[in-house]
């Protein structure tokens, strides 16, 4: 791990956040120079701010120095935090109640209590297997809330969960609940899953269309191989690929990216008399980081489902650009990491059919072409694409103390990009240049979004500045876009 030292925790915490590249070691290394750089107080003060957004990859961290150096203030303000969170990662609600169970808080919210006793469930012992056994036969959602319990506990003992259900004798819906896990993005996951699968006899209809589901439309050709392979010894024939039937897509939901690059697009869709909807929250560097659903049957809630499910979004929408949902949706799915929920197949499949595929979203640009807006056109232009995405502009700690620096410098003047030109190039190589990837990526989804509610001058601009973004030669403080970002962010934090 290399670069500068960060001037803040929340420098810190960002870089856990958003830096992919970051081992194991890296992560334990920054937190052990947070306890060492930073005192108590200040630690607590960057925790109390994101206590309110727990789904990054920076709340591990955030539970260890909550655990260091919380108080009882601090653990009811977690408790409170994570109780309004109802769309957590499964995993990451795990992590947040065992702290607060450990820490005798986990009555402090009353909704709490509920989802540890859900949570705990999938996981307790031989007796909760045959329980989990039951509901994926008797219970319609049963895949589903099995899913998502599972998504709770760490790889290696849902390898093991799995492992006992297989010894089970489980029916069609346990069956297709290993169907569904063979597409988990965990490989341990995904392999304990075919493990099972293979042990039960090919010739139950319901294990040979869950293979033959896997050879049409599983992503990894490896376990397209295996499935083959299992299917040719039954029937001596290769497997032939056909298109399985896809639901309707009724509506469908797409919103504009916020600062840190998060976003959620929400289908929905019919199959016969049944509907289902989903809203994908996204992450423009890290995919698809958690999906929440509803189904039912009729017409009864499908609306107020669909409402329900973007009800939190602050966020500039587009509705019923399919093809923008369909695209944008591929294109996050071809991100996602090992972390994402077991659960997210199956509201993929439920929405946009089994055979719903990752690819980049090719289509989404048209017949833009990014080099032939004039370079003296983007500084007019950056400006236009930040005045349409006000929360684009940088709330760090090191941008607040800078525009307090020349708010006593310079009183009563708005920051210069000439006059101030020492502050706009430290915000850039102390901030901005380590986000220069989640910029670009920000830039191209607003580009296709904008391209589908027909604004093209935005969406040109913004694809012609996330191209030129992406090369080095533009990686630098005087960009028209960092230019203006930096005038942005530092006019909104003195101002504050």
């Amino acid at each position: 791990m290399t670069g500068p030292l960060d001037e803040s925790p929340t420098m810190t915490l960002d870089r856990l956040r958003d830096d992919r590249s970051l081992t194991p070691d890296d992560r334990d290394r920054l937190l052990a120079g947070l306890v060492e750089r930073f005192p108590a107080d200040r630690l607590v003060a960057a925790v109390r701010e994101r206590l309110g957004q727990l789904s990054g990859d920076d709340a591990e961290t955030i539970f260890r120095l909550v655990e260091a150096y919380g108080d009882e203030t601090l653990y009811r303000e977690m408790a409170t935090a994570v109780a309004a969170q109802t769309n957590l990662p499964a995993e990451r609600a795990w992590e947040a109640l065992s702290l607060l169970d450990a820490a005798g808080m986990i009555e402090a919210e009353p909704s709490l209590l509920e989802r540890w006793d859900d949570l705990n469930e999938a996981i307790d012992g031989d007796a909760s297997l045959d329980v989990l056994a039951a509901q994926l036969e008797e219970e319609a959602d049963g895949p589903w809330l099995a899913l998502q319990g599972l998504g709770g506990v760490e790889p290696e003992v849902r390898a093991e969960i799995i492992a006992g259900l297989a010894e089970l004798p489980g029916g069609p819906g346990l069956v297709e609940f290993l169907r569904l896990l063979s597409f988990a993005h965990d490989p341990s996951t995904r392999w304990a899953a075919l493990d099972a699968l293979e042990d039960r006899s090919i010739d139950d209809p319901a294990v040979r269309n869950a293979w033959q589901s896997i050879a049409r439309s599983h992503p990894d050709p490896g376990v397209v191989e295996r499935a083959a392979e299992k299917l040719e010894d039954v029937s001596g024939t290769a497997i032939v690929s056909t298109r399985e039937a896809a639901p309707k897509l009724v509506r469908s939901l797409v919103t504009a990216v916020d600062g840190e690059g998060r976003s959620t697009i929400v289908l929905a869709a019919r199959e016969g008399d049944r509907w289902a909807g989903a809203a994908f929250l996204c992450h423009v560097l890290r995919g698809i980081i958690d999906v929440v659903g509803q189904d039912g049957i009729g017409d009864l809630g499908l609306n107020e489902a669909f409402e329900a499910l973007n009800e939190q979004s602050r966020c500039e929408v587009t509705e019923d650009a399919h093809d923008l949902a369909a695209g944008l949706l591929a294109g996050n799915l071809s991100l996602c990491g090992p972390g994402v929920t077991p659960a997210l197949r199956y509201w993929i499949e439920r929405t946009a059919g089994p055979g719903f595929r990752a690819h980049a979203g090719e289509g989404l640009f048209g017949d833009w072409d990014p080099s032939s807006l004039p370079f003296e056109e983007m500084r007019d232009r950056s400006r236009a694409v930040l005045e349409a995405c006000p929360d684009w502009a940088d709330t760090s700690d090191l941008t607040s103390d800078l525009a307090r620096e020349i708010s006593l410098r310079e009183a009563g003047l708005e920051p210069d990009p000439k006059r101030d030109a020492g502050a706009y190039r430290y915000l850039f190589e102390h901030r901005f240049a380590s986000r220069i990837d989640l910029y670009q990526r920000m830039l191209l989804w607003m580009a296709a979004f904008w391209r589908a509610v027909g604004n093209a001058d935005l969406g040109q601009s913004s694809l012609a500045l996330a191209w030129q973004l992406s090369d080095a030669q533009h990686a630098v403080p005087s960009h028209p876009f960092f230019v203006e970002l930096t005038t942005v962010s530092l006019d909104r934090a003195s101002q504050d």
